[in-house]
């Protein structure tokens, strides 16, 4: 590279101002110093950037073509500094988060603006598979952390931290026959269509499938919106679908003597060789915090 950061910061400061003195000032420097600094950078480009026959500097065609990508740089040369300051301070370079979406919601967006603040430098990437896929993406090395309600199985290359519990509820539509009716038995639920939560290689958890009949869809989102429609009841994630329950879109079940709310435990997990850095440590405490764990 011909020119130097110094010769883009003048550059910039020189448009941003107004003048070559001005400039100087914002940089504790002399006016010839920025003067000197902006004629180097001509001769190395080899373009005239600024216009010296009226009493303060005009952008010539050539500068005005070249300032977008000056700035370019000099924010990318910022931003690798401050990327590595960060690393040098103990953070990651990068982290990679994997949520089941049964687990997702506005809490986890308001932490993640959270996290942004600060970790500014920090590169993130946000997936959100199926339980399955989040152990196999872990295990792999694909992915750092991830977050997933347990499958209860005995599991090798991964660290299993149990955290804390979700609550799930039955729900239908109220245009639904089950809606219409105050106090379900069991037998009722086992006659109607379950709408139960798959991975895109069809497993289920046994102990989530109720009815005699069922659909498998492998989106939690899916799952709710299909419940709305009234293909069939669900055990969802009270947090997703309180609002949709307070518009009057579904209506909580309620049950004689079989399975009413149910906390389903919840697990950080984590490769048994995964080095925590700062970054996972603040990620992993605040998830914790999350409100709809409970």
């Amino acid at each position: 590279m011909r020119f130097t950061l110094d010769q883009l910061r003048a550059f910039i400061l020189s448009v941003e101002t107004g003048s070559f003195s001005a400039a100087g000032r914002r940089l504790g420097k002399g006016q010839s110093a920025v003067s000197t600094a902006i004629a180097n950078l001509e001769i190395d480009l080899g373009v005239t950037l600024f216009d010296r026959s009226r009493r303060e500097p005009v952008l010539t065609d050539a500068g005005l073509a070249l300032l977008p990508q000056a700035e370019a740089l000099l924010q990318q040369a910022q931003r690798l500094e401050g990327h590595a300051d960060a690393m040098s301070a103990g953070e990651e370079g990068q982290l990679s988060l994997a949520v089941e979406e049964s687990l997702v919601g506005e809490p986890l967006d308001v932490l993640l603006v959270a996290f942004k603040a600060e970790f500014p430098e920090l590169e993130l990437e946000l997936l959100y598979p199926s339980r399955r896929e989040i152990i196999e993406l872990v295990r792999e090395g694909r992915v750092d952390i991830g977050l997933m309600i347990t499958t209860f199985d005995l599991l090798s290359g991964v660290k299993l931290t149990p955290f804390k519990e979700v609550l799930f509820i039955p729900a239908v539509s109220p245009t639904h026959p089950l809606a219409s009716i105050e106090i379900l038995s069991f037998d009722e639920m086992m006659d109607y269509r379950q709408l139960v939560l798959t991975s895109y290689r069809g497993g289920i958890l046994p102990q989530e499938q109720i009815s005699r009949k069922i659909w498998k869809i492998e989106s939690q989102y899916g799952v709710i919106e299909l419940v709305k429609r009234g293909l069939g009841w669900g055990y969802l994630p009270e947090h997703l679908s309180a609002p949709s329950i307070r518009r009057g879109e579904l209506v909580e079940l309620k049950v004689a003597g079989g399975p009413f709310a149910t906390h389903r435990p919840v697990d950080l997990i984590t490769r048994t060789q995964y080095r925590e850095g700062k970054a996972g440590r603040w990620l992993s405490h605040a998830l914790l915090q999350l409100p709809y764990l409970v």
